[in-house]
Parts: C-alpha cells; sequence; structure tokens
C-alpha cells in the first residue's frame, strides 16, 4: 500500500471525518502535539504512530497506549499492523478505518429534480380576501334573519363589522408572536384562519338548530355541539402554532389533544359532579323552519306522555312516603 491513503474516522458506519496522509510518519492521540486529534477520552495523549516501511508499506504501532489497540476484524489486541485497504481498528471508543486514494466511491445517486414548495391554501392573498368577505356577509345574514324588531341598519353594520375587527385584533396578536419566534409576520395567514374560525362560529348554531330540527334530535346534540366547538377552536389553534412555533405537527396535535380534555373536564365538571344544570332562559331556535325540511317524524304527544310515566310513579311514590 504505497500509495497515499486517507483515515477516516467513524461513528457507527457514517465517516465523520477525513485525513488525508500525505507525509509521514503520522501521529494519532488525544493530545495536541498529534498529527491526528481524536476527542475520545478513552484514548490516549500519544496512542497510535503511522510510518511507512523501505517496502512502501504502511505500519500502524502503538506507542503504549493505557486502553491499547484493536483490530476489529478479526477482534484481537495488538502492537503493530501492516495497514490493508480497508483495514479498521478500534482505540478507545473510536474506529479508524484505512482507505487508499484509489478506493472506488458508490455510483451517485439520481435525485429527481427539487419542485419548489407548494402554497398552502392558508397563504393565499384570494384565500385571505374570500374568508373575510365570507365573514361579512355571513355575520350579516345571520344577524338580519334573526333579527323580529324593526330593521335597526346600525345594528346590522356592527353585526359585519365587529368580527371583522376581532378577527385582526387576533390575528395581529399571533402575527406579534410569529415575528418574535420565526421572524416573520404571518399576517394574512393568521388572518384567514381566525376569519375561519370566526365564520365556524357564525354557523355552527344554524346548522346544529337545522339538523336538529330535520332528525328531531334531542338535547343529546348539546354534546356533539361541544364537541365541533373544540374541534373548531383546535384546528384554529393548531395552525396558528404551525406558523408561531417550529414544534412538528404530532407534537402540536398531543397538545391541543391534552388541552381540549382539560376543557372539557372543566366545562363539564358540574355535571361529573352530578349537580343538575339550572337555567332560567328556554333555549329554542330564534328563527322558525319549514316542516318541509323535517326528514324524522316528530315525537307525538302522547310518546311524551309515555317517556313521562315512569317520572310519575316516582312522584306518586315520593308523595306517599311524605
Amino acid at each position: 500500500m504505497g500509495e497515499v491513503i486517507f483515515l477516516e474516522v467513524l461513528e457507527g458506519d457514517a465517516v465523520q471525518s477525513r485525513h488525508r496522509l500525505d507525509m509521514l510518519p503520522v501521529t494519532v492521540g488525544r493530545g495536541y502535539a498529534n498529527d491526528i486529534i481524536l476527542d475520545d477520552p478513552k484514548v490516549s495523549a500519544e496512542h497510535l504512530r503511522l510510518e511507512r516501511r523501505e517496502d512502501g508499506a504502511v505500519v500502524l504501532h502503538d506507542v503504549g497506549s493505557v486502553n491499547g489497540t484493536f483490530s476489529v476484524e478479526p477482534w484481537a489486541a495488538l502492537k503493530e499492523l501492516v495497514i490493508t485497504p480497508d483495514a479498521r481498528v478500534s482505540v478507545g471508543d473510536t474506529v479508524l478505518r484505512f482507505r487508499p486514494r484509489s478506493f472506488v466511491v458508490e455510483d451517485t445517486v439520481v435525485n429527481e429534480a427539487p419542485e419548489a414548495p407548494s402554497e398552502r391554501l392558508l397563504e393565499r392573498p384570494r384565500a385571505f380576501a374570500l374568508t373575510l368577505q365570507a365573514l361579512v356577509v355571513t355575520s350579516f345574514i345571520s344577524e338580519r334573519v334573526t333579527q323580529f324588531r324593526k330593521t335597526d341598519w346600525g345594528d346590522l353594520l356592527m353585526s359585519a363589522v365587529v368580527p371583522l375587527g376581532l378577527a385582526l385584533l387576533w390575528a395581529g396578536g399571533w402575527s406579534l408572536a410569529s415575528r418574535i419566534a420565526r421572524k416573520r409576520f404571518h399576517f394574512r395567514v393568521h388572518t384567514t384562519i381566525a376569519a375561519l374560525v370566526l365564520l365556524g362560529f357564525a354557523l355552527l348554531p344554524p346548522l346544529f338548530a337545522l339538523v336538529s330540527f330535520s332528525f328531531s334530535l334531542g338535547s343529546w346534540l348539546a354534546f356533539g355541539r361541544m364537541l365541533a366547538v373544540l374541534g373548531l377552536v383546535g384546528w384554529g389553534l393548531y395552525w396558528h402554532l404551525r406558523y408561531v412555533t417550529r414544534w412538528s405537527g404530532k407534537r402540536v396535535v398531543r397538545g391541543l389533544v391534552i388541552a381540549s380534555v382539560g376543557v372539557m373536564v372543566l366545562t363539564n365538571a358540574s355535571d361529573l359532579l352530578g349537580n343538575e344544570p339550572f337555567s332560567e332562559e328556554l333555549e329554542f331556535p330564534r328563527s322558525l323552519l319549514p316542516p318541509v325540511l323535517r326528514l324524522a317524524p316528530a315525537h307525538s304527544m302522547d310518546s311524551f306522555f309515555e317517556d313521562v310515566k315512569p317520572l310519575e310513579k316516582k312522584v306518586d311514590a315520593l308523595v306517599k312516603e311524605r
């Protein structure tokens, strides 16, 4: 092996560093006086010496190291080794490999032409404009449909302006956080996210009212409404955090799931403790729906009285006990 050789410092199967050995002898160790310095506490200050013999062969010598030098294949302690192509030795926790200049590397991995990263829908200017327009129009129509007194155009105007202002203020706060954490405001993206969340809040009540009316669903639909609200808020927070933090999507989802469970427990703590909720307000839809939208028959009065018979018996029993 009379040609120029390279010494490779391995980390597993990966090459951590390469050293071209043009001039021999070369010393290897942890001390700063060596030609090649290894940052390994189990390597001696002066560990190895590489030199070329008269016949051109490169010979490795252990110069009295504390922990010794070992050949890797086969594993054996050594004091001297004639270097051959691909020879590997272990010093401390470090593996060294020797290769000649004529070593043939593997073929280059062919990479497909990289494509420009696709722009998210939230980042498009058109999405920003359409979302704000939809929020304003939906808020205006919702207020107009549910307003039974004389039309107050001031209230109608405020119903459209207030959600828009809330979306802009909310987006401003997240944009400042993005500027601090990621050096970019992303104001348009945060505004789009906020507007979509508010749009969802505006559409959820009439949607659930329609579902409840069409399928004659009972009060259990309130649980579904709560899940929908949590999902909507979670979706908004997820995308806000993706543009503010450098967390992975899975990490953000885990955090939001934990937070959602906590919110559900706190909001339903009274029910979990066995306390019955009480309210003086009557819950009924503020807008009338045409009968043609009813897809399932409504509960009849007879079925209502059948359902309350067990309760009637319990009340009668309590009265008799007194």
